[in-house]
């Protein structure tokens, strides 16, 4: 049976490429957000995660079978409103499982974050399974719906999926998380303006290319519940790199960046967080490896910028 799958969050910095994406691999799409998104080659609704009659009709409207939960506050905006961080970020986590089990969805897509991690966490090389005092609302609104993810998962009352995102690196435009510097570092150099870091030019952490975290995310939706080792979030990364490691790719690749450093407080949450991660787990049971390294990344991103 052919996939109908309801995003929430379609306009945010996940949610565009998997539509995508989604798409592309013969799924029916509903994108939904708040905010309008006319680039989206989809059918599209403005949905509240809070309204829950309005989720109810649209699950039944369009025939949902599925849901990729990406409507949240990201970590550095989170820190200026963290009661609205949690209430949206857990509220809106439990509205859309309400509305599943309501309407008889069992499978839904929601990502997690590295930020679940804290200085308790091994962070120089955090495993799967370590653990968790984390020191932003964001790390803890998601560790909070990690645990009912696990819940949910152990009762066999709905089938949540779930990847511990690091850094994205895309081209779409910076939205408020604290590994954002790496996308704001390739518009500036594509612009040919300088860029002054909020982060220490050392400050190491994991990312990946927005293609290789799709890729790995929809082939675990895929895969057979019996094949997965993990009720929880799966960790997942493909290179860890600091503003001075990227600064180095970016001139390397044939662009005159011209930075400096203005370290706010952004730099103490990027110190609670991992360095490297450790994602045997994912790569062994779904059978996956990235396809981007640091270099192909930044190569790959920058060309597609479009100003």
């Amino acid at each position: 049976m052919k996939n109908r799958i309801l995003i929430t969050g379609a306009s945010g910095q996940l949610g565009e490429f998997f539509v995508k994406s989604l798409i592309q691999d013969n799924n029916y799409v509903l994108a939904t957000d708040i905010r309008e998104n006319k680039s989206l080659d989809c059918d599209f609704e403005f949905f509240d995660i809070f309204n829950f009659e309005m989720g109810d009709q649209l699950i039944k409207k369009y025939k949902i079978n599925q849901v990729y939960n990406f409507a949240a506050i990201l970590s550095a905006k989170g820190e200026k409103d963290p009661l609205l961080t949690w209430e949206i970020n857990n509220a809106g986590f439990i509205n859309i499982a309400r509305l599943c089990l309501k309407n008889d969805i069992k499978k839904i897509f929601w990502p997690s974050s590295i930020a679940v991690f804290g200085h308790n966490s091994n962070l120089d090389f955090v495993k799967n399974d370590e653990a968790m005092l984390p020191e932003t609302m964001y790390g803890v609104s998601k560790l909070a719906c990690e645990k009912v993810m696990f819940y949910f998962n152990s009762k066999n009352l709905i089938d949540i999926r779930s990847i511990r995102f690091p850094g994205i690196v895309s081209n779409s435009e910076p939205g408020g998380g604290t590994t954002d510097y790496i996308i704001d570092m390739l518009y500036h150099a594509k612009k040919e303006k300088n860029y002054t870091c909020f982060l220490k030019e050392n400050a190491f952490l994991p990312m990946m290319h927005i293609d290789d975290a799709i890729d790995a995310s929809i082939k675990l939706m895929k895969i057979d519940k019996s094949s997965l080792s993990k009720r929880s979030p799966y960790n997942i990364s493909s290179f860890e790199t600091s503003p001075s490691r990227w600064l180095d790719l970016i001139k390397s690749i044939g662009y005159d960046l011209k930075m400096n450093y203005k370290v706010d407080y952004r730099q103490k949450i990027a110190d609670s967080w991992p360095k490297k991660v450790d994602d045997t787990a994912l790569r062994k049971d779904i059978k996956w490896s990235p396809k981007y390294n640091d270099l192909e990344t930044a190569k790959h991103i920058i060309n597609l910028i479009q100003l």
